[in-house]
């Protein structure tokens, strides 16, 4: 379960910006909507929406979360690869000299973590984390390629300076030491991390798509997952009755599979092709749909960028509804839209609703709606202020007309 996110210096958002699925207030208000976890005294949210602009770095933020999700995979910036993902905020002098700062805070085998580090293109700058004991305790810190501080508790670094001690090796600086243990070092602290971002956290974004849609095509081979996909697309409304996959003749992947959607007309069946012929809506969620599925199945966590993009917000919003009413493994989703129009279909809670702003300087700011005095739950007239700019996190578009661009 995802607890926080924060980060800094990556493309508009230049100081450390957070995201916290903590649930604030009343927790009488839309109690489906939130979740406890056995160890941990506060409730979170199931889901978690993000307005801004375009431009405002929304988008940044789902891209950051895969980008540290990335570099964690490939234990630290030891290749031009994983070099390549780090992009500072530009907007100031010497940004290269500013390292990226990630930190994430979430639950994995019933056990709370907070794990961070900051890195530049040449080097790990520093490295830490916390793991919940009787209370949260840093099992160890590290500058540059020393450790300043350890746990007892932590045994994978106590296995590492005995292994340093024998061989004389030592930690790369571009490489992350988490990863580097987890896989050296089976069944601690450093393994149940690696193992969240890698089996937990699903990111879906605009740079991904033909990878969940590869899934989704790899999927539907399986009869009893075709068949709640078949489900899901019909009552989506697209006036699609079935789903017929014609499957290439290798058989190991989704690459060349294709899709026929049956229609029904008047009595008589139709068959259409779905990547020529249906609409780019239809296309997304049939992408999304075997993500989607075992997110929900599996209690992940989804951060989905633009979910709103191609879809009637009443569609977008039922979407944002599985998460609420139809969640038993409590997964979490944390999604950027730009239609309001979501905020009165869906039964939020205030610390639910983020806006994103973008200062003078070019600099992206985070603030949940709960963060805002006198409002009241009334999300009808939210919607309204949101786009009357009470909030920010709309565009400044003062008198577009042509005569202007002349």
């Amino acid at each position: 379960m995802l607890i926080q996110f924060t980060i800094g210096n990556y493309r508009s958002i230049r100081d450390p910006q957070s995201v916290s699925m903590v649930a604030r207030g009343s927790l009488h208000h839309e109690p489906q909507n939130l979740f406890q976890v056995s160890g941990y005294r506060r409730s979170l949210l199931k889901s978690a929406v993000l307005y801004g602009a375009n431009a405002s770095g929304k988008s940044n933020l789902i891209r950051g979360m895969l980008v540290m999700q990335a570099l964690v995979r490939q234990r630290g910036v030891q290749d031009n690869q994983a070099k390549a993902l780090l992009a500072p905020f530009r907007l100031r002098e010497s940004p290269e000299t500013v390292p990226l700062h990630v930190e994430m805070e979430f639950i994995s085998h019933g056990q709370r973590f907070r794990y961070g580090f900051e890195c530049l293109p040449e080097r790990v700058v520093s490295e830490w984390l916390y793991a919940q004991r009787q209370r949260m305790v840093l099992m160890f810190a590290r500058e540059d390629n020393h450790f300043v501080r350890q746990s007892p508790d932590c045994t994978e670094l106590a296995a590492w300076n005995k292994i340093l001690a024998d061989t004389r090796l030592t930690l790369p600086e571009e490489a992350l030491f988490l990863p580097t243990a987890a896989r050296m070092f089976a069944g601690g602290a450093c393994e149940m991390v690696c193992d969240w971002f890698e089996n937990t956290l699903v990111i879906l974004s605009a740079d991904t798509f033909h990878q969940y849609l590869d899934y989704t095509l790899t999927s539907i081979r399986q009869p009893d997952i075709a068949s709640k996909i078949e489900r899901l697309i019909e009552k989506a409304d697209f006036g699609i009755n079935a789903l017929q996959p014609i499957f290439d003749e290798n058989g190991a992947t989704g690459h060349g599979t294709q899709v026929a959607t049956k229609h029904c007309i008047h009595g008589k069946s139709y068959s259409l092709d779905m990547f020529n012929d249906e609409s780019q809506g239809t296309q997304k969620v049939f992408a999304l749909s075997a993500p989607l599925l075992d997110v929900l199945k599996q209690g992940k966590v989804l951060a989905i960028d633009e979910l709103d993009a191609s879809l009637h917000p009443l569609l977008a919003s039922q979407l944002l509804e599985l998460f609420h009413s139809d969640n038993r493994a409590n997964a979490q989703v944390v999604a950027t839209a730009h239609s309001p129009s979501l905020l009165t279909e869906t039964a939020f809670r205030k610390d639910q609703v983020w806006f994103v702003n973008k200062d003078k300087e070019g600099a992206s700011s985070f603030m949940s709606l709960a963060s805002f005095t006198g409002i009241r739950g009334n999300f009808n007239q939210i919607a309204k202020d949101y786009l009357h700019g009470c909030y920010g996190a709309v565009p400044t578009i003062p008198n577009l007309k042509l005569e202007t661009l002349e």
